[in-house]
């Protein structure tokens, strides 16, 4: 399916990256403030963020609240409008005519919703309060909503990742590669599948000189979206420079990690990026290496993800190549020097 890009929604996503190793357990803190919000504002309050297609709630109070379509969630409102949205009779605003307006089977008569702003001026969610009964909201609970979405924020910043990258937020190399050697360590004491997976976008440069940054920029940012949607939690993405990427995923075996990238592949070949009057497209090479016993160090894991995306480029480009079995040999490091086992007799 051939997808047009929204500049802004990329950027936006790439922010929510950055902020998704905060989001996997649950913050203990986000419970107090809607406390705060239901004591000083409304009695029932939510924390939500909006990913591509869903709301996702990350805490609740006050009300049972799940998972919804974006396209049918109130707090999204806030996000398109990129500012508070005060709906003082639900029933009665066209906005909400296609919304769902009884989330866990409680009617809201009226909600305000305050957008939740990254450093960088991306709205990545909402902090929701809401009334069974329709009525206004003055300008000192609106005042009070703002800081508190300023205290939401400040929470999953202080918990976002120090090694992110900050264009398409991503794990930098150096904290993927701490990744991949903690589950090259865990697979081999456990005999656990796991699987590497590098993604290189085919002819970047070209996109880069002929198109300029900026468009160079929204190119890399979709691709890390896509990746990033493609992954479970347990999951790692880290770009490891330029315009290649690194997946890590831990429980996995080779066909399980084939289906994954072959899914993106189709995906990135299908995005659309609109230049003045033209239209680019790009695709992307990936090589696959399955975690192997005989790997003697997370280094030549490393390796061998790459040689089987060379040979992916090797073979035209916009394919999925697996790496041969590993060779026992000494593997060699970064540096250049060869790296030898202890001698434990």
């Amino acid at each position: 399916m051939v997808m047009e890009i929204s500049k802004g929604e990329e950027g936006r996503l790439a922010a929510l990256n950055r902020l998704t190793a905060a989001l996997i357990a649950p913050i203990e803190s986000l419970d107090h403030i809607l406390e705060l919000a239901r004591i000083s504002i409304a009695p029932m309050a939510v924390i939500s963020i909006i990913d591509r297609s869903a709301e996702i709630v990350l805490a609740a109070a006050g009300v049972s609240y799940r998972r919804l379509d974006r396209n049918r969630s109130v707090a999204a409102l806030a996000v398109e409008s990129d500012q508070p949205v005060a709906i003082e009779d639900v029933s009665a605003d066209p906005r909400c005519v296609s919304l769902e307006v009884s989330p866990g089977g409680t009617p809201i008569g009226s909600c305000l919703g305050m957008p939740l702003q990254t450093a960088d001026g991306y709205v990545i969610g909402t902090l929701l309060m809401m009334d069974a009964n329709p009525r206004q909201f003055g300008e000192r609970e609106i005042t009070m909503a703002s800081h508190l979405a300023h205290l939401v924020m400040s929470e999953l910043a202080s918990r976002q990742p120090g090694e992110a990258d900050y264009l398409t937020g991503a794990l930098t190399r150096k904290s993927f590669r701490n990744e991949v050697d903690r589950e090259y360590a865990r697979a081999l004491r456990y005999d656990r599948p796991a699987t590497l997976i590098f993604v290189d976008i085919d002819g970047f440069h070209r996109v880069n000189s002929a198109f300029g940054a900026a468009i160079a920029d929204e190119v890399l940012k979709s691709v890390a979206n896509r990746a990033a949607e493609c992954l479970r939690s347990t999951d790692r993405l880290g770009r490891l420079g330029g315009e290649e990427f690194g997946m890590l995923l831990p429980e996995t075996m080779a066909y399980e990690a084939s289906q994954c990238a072959e899914r993106l592949r189709e995906e990135i070949s299908g995005l659309r990026f609109r230049y003045s009057d033209k239209v680019i497209s790009v695709t992307a090479s990936f090589g696959i290496a399955p975690f192997d016993s005989r790997l003697r160090s997370p280094i030549q894991w490393f390796a061998q993800a790459d040689i089987a995306l060379y040979e992916s480029k090797k073979a035209g480009r916009n394919c999925v190549s697996f790496a041969a079995l590993p060779q026992v040999v000494d593997p060699v490091s970064e540096d250049g020097e060869t790296i030898r086992p202890l001698d434990m007799h």
